[in-house]
């Protein structure tokens, strides 16, 4: 299965990400900023804190020291030591009332007690509620140690719900220096304590609570949760010591749904249990508010930052993808076979790089395009071409080996004829054989035409008669030129230099031509005429050949030597005739043009040089034949080796008339057989046989009777064969093309035979 991702569009893939990443940025952002402003939280409302804890104990030592400034004379004033000195008890009891309303104004009750311990005399201010024995009790704590130590010391106690600042003041006989008593005083401190606390607390939302033996004493909130609440949040506050100061002391708490950081101490008192013990909190309220404030800009801003930047990217990506969609379309386009569609270029980036190569592609496919629809239309002209030339080499080799059966009939014809001629005196019947004997040679020109034609020639020039190059070419095409009732004017200019060319290739342009001209005018009746021009103009041979067919138009004429340009209906011609003319002619250092009127007929004229005439060699010579001597080979053997039965006869009887001794065998291996038994002055051979050929027969004579081997000749009717030509020259031995003639015959002979 493909994957949902591979599903999703180019724009999916990105947004999701940017977006994702986004979001992740914004939460870290939030947790950061949270936790950071949590520590400020913690560590602000802690130093609040810390700092309202130190200003409540520095309240309550100074308010000690206060105490001991105020009170602590009181023992020195004569009046009370006047009361100290009679130690009875109600003396002293009396004399409390003018105490409480002198010198220890302000406290709630007096105590007395004497250095042994009993006490002498105790006092409350008038309207008070104290329990004087019970606070006595309280107090004994503080009485107990001042009369040890002799000294002044404070102390806090608790009372009926209320908490008691005590100080405990020895009274001394100076003289003496004996002890006499401690007086101690006492006063309700429950709600100095609360009013002090607000006075000094430096942040206005702190709260102090007081607590003793389990129950709430005071509190200053200005509506108190209920007692329940805060005995719970003292059971729960980490239990420290007083003077510990560690983090682990603070505390959080929710009250009437206000949070507070707390802490929990206890008062000062000269007993292990203590007086008391006191909350103190702070509201961080209002700061988690504006941290609650913050976060939420924060949020908001946030996700402003993320819809915009969503945006934004989203709009990237849509600017960025337009040209990708135009791409794909293109493509999808190059893919249809339309190369035409091009992509609008709007930016200089490496989307307009990319659709500026994308545009020079489409551009180059097109050409290319073009390109490949002319080659594969020149492919198949070029193949029809092919399938043509196919076509002539497989008629050329068929109409090869109609001329090997052809010229062996043709040979005995020619020389049964000639053999007839010379042994009859009618003259009418003497002309009838000569009309045999001339139809039977023009058979074979056109056959020797056909297959000099149709032969793979190599490149070769040589000294040609450009007379008879034009004869040969209109022997070919007498048939057709004769059908389509065309006439043939020859206006041949007399004793013509020789031309230095390749008479194949200049046979194959006039054939052309010839060609050219018969379609042209059998398409334009009743016009049928064409005059061929040869003349020597300025060192150079023209020929020219005009016809009166329907003419060529100016614009074509201009296109007629281009390949593969053709006028012709489809399947009439190729288009490569004159271009490939042309190009023969260049060769040769000639040139060919031409001339035509539409409605006038076309006229091609070519124009070669001149070649040297060649030197006359011995060699060259003709070899002159000798008189035909009724016996001029008497008592000469000749073997006759040949499969056609009827050259065989021939031969046979015109060397037998000059008295040759003639045996005839069919085969190389009966002239093998035959040649074992006797020897032969001359042997003639036919090249192409059935079993044992000419050459073979030639090969092993070469290596059981040499003798025999070097007077051969060599007959041959196929004279197409390119390995026929090749191994006659390899053997460099005389050969007799048929047909020939018995004076051709006789010729051969005598090259090979010297005569007695």
């Amino acid at each position: 299965m493909v994957p949902i991702w591979n599903k999703l569009k180019f724009q999916a893939k990105v947004l999701i990400p940017v977006v994702t990443v986004l979001f992740l940025v914004l939460f870290t952002t939030l947790w950061l900023v949270n936790r950071r402003m949590h520590v400020q939280q913690e560590t602000g409302t802690e130093e609040v804190l810390t700092t309202t804890e130190a200003a409540f104990q520095g309240s309550l030592r100074f308010h000690d020291k206060n105490l001991k400034q105020q009170f602590g004379r009181i023992t020195l004033d004569p009046g009370f030591t006047a009361l100290a000195t009679t130690r009875h008890a109600p003396t002293i009891q009396d004399g409390f009332t003018n105490l409480l309303a002198g010198p220890a104004d302000g406290m709630d009750a007096a105590i007395y007690t004497a250095a042994d311990g009993n006490r002498l005399a105790q006092l409350a201010q008038p309207g008070s509620s104290i329990n004087l024995n019970r606070l006595t009790t309280a107090c004994s704590e503080s009485i107990r140690r001042s009369i040890q130590t002799q000294q002044m010391n404070v102390d806090t106690v608790e009372l009926n719900g209320h908490l008691y600042d005590v100080i405990s003041i020895p009274s001394f006989d100076i003289e003496h220096k004996a002890l006499y008593g401690v007086l101690t005083l006492g006063t309700d401190m429950s709600d100095t304590i609360i009013k002090e606390f607000k006075l000094l607390a430096e942040h206005p939302h702190s709260e102090l609570v007081l607590i003793s033996n389990g129950r709430v004493i005071t509190s200053s909130f200005h509506q108190p949760p209920p007692d329940e609440e805060l005995l719970q949040i003292y059971k729960q506050a980490p239990t420290v010591t007083p003077d510990e100061h560690s983090s682990t002391r603070y505390f959080e708490k929710v009250i009437k749904g206000e949070h507070f950081l707390a802490l929990t101490g206890r008062l000062p008192s000269l007993n292990n249990q203590g007086a008391g013990s006191y909350i103190l909190l702070v509201s961080y309220q209002d700061l988690l508010a504006q941290f609650e404030a913050t976060r939420r800009m924060l949020v908001l801003v946030g996700l402003f930052g993320i819809i915009l930047s969503t945006l934004i990217v989203w709009l990237l990506i849509r600017r960025a993808t337009q040209p990708l969609i135009q791409l794909r379309d293109s493509a999808e386009a190059v893919g249809r076979g339309d190369f035409s569609h091009r992509i609008q270029i709007t930016s200089q980036d490496e989307l307009g790089e990319l659709s500026n190569v994308f545009n020079h592609m489409t551009e180059n496919l097109q050409t290319s395009t073009k390109q490949r629809e002319q080659t594969v239309e020149t492919l198949r002209t070029t193949q029809a071409r092919l399938m043509q030339s196919e076509k002539l080499s497989a008629i050329g080799e068929f109409v090869a080996g109609v001329a090997h059966e052809l010229n062996n009939p043709l040979t005995a014809l020619i020389g049964f004829s000639e053999l007839l001629q010379m042994r009859v005196t009618d003259e009418t019947t003497r002309n009838s054989l000569k009309r045999i004997s001339s139809s039977a040679e023009r058979c074979h020109k056109i056959v020797q035409s056909l297959l000099s034609f149709a032969r793979q020639h190599p490149p070769e020039r040589k000294l040609t008669d450009v007379n008879s190059l034009i004869d040969a070419v209109l022997e070919i095409l007498i048939y057709e030129l004769r059908t389509s009732n065309i006439k043939v004017e020859k206006n041949y200019a007399a004793n013509l230099p020789r031309l230095m060319v390749d008479p194949h290739q200049i046979q194959q342009v006039f054939l052309n031509l010839v060609h050219n001209a018969r379609q042209a005018i059998e398409a334009y009746p009743p016009h049928g005429s064409m005059k061929i021009t040869t003349r020597l103009l300025a060192g150079k041979i023209q020929v020219r050949f005009q016809d009166d067919g329907p003419g060529i138009s100016p614009e074509n004429l201009k296109k007629i030597f281009d390949p593969f340009f053709t006028t012709k209906v489809v399947g009439k011609g190729t288009g490569l005739g004159l271009s490939l003319s042309y190009g023969i002619i260049q060769e040769h250092d000639g040139t060919i043009t031409a001339e035509s009127q539409p409605g006038l007929g076309t006229a091609f004229i070519i124009e070669l040089p001149v070649g040297a005439e060649e030197e006359k060699s011995a060699s060259a010579a003709p070899v002159a034949s000798a008189p035909a001597l009724a016996h001029e080979g008497t008592g000469r053997k000749i073997l006759i080796v040949d499969d056609e039965e009827d050259i065989l006869d021939l031969v046979s009887q015109t060397m037998t008339a000059q008295g040759y001794l003639v045996q005839t065998v069919t085969d190389g291996e009966k002239a093998l057989q035959l040649l074992q038994k006797q020897s032969f002055d001359l042997i003639v051979s036919d090249w192409k046989m059935p079993g044992l050929n000419g050459q073979q027969l030639y090969e092993r004579l070469l290596k059981e009777n040499p003798a025999a081997a070097q007077h051969i000749i060599f007959m041959t009717g196929d004279v197409l064969s390119e390995k026929t030509q090749a191994d006659l020259r390899d053997q460099n031995k005389l050969c007799l093309g048929k047909p020939f003639s018995l004076v051709d015959f006789r010729k051969a002979v005598n090259q090979v035979l010297e005569p007695k």
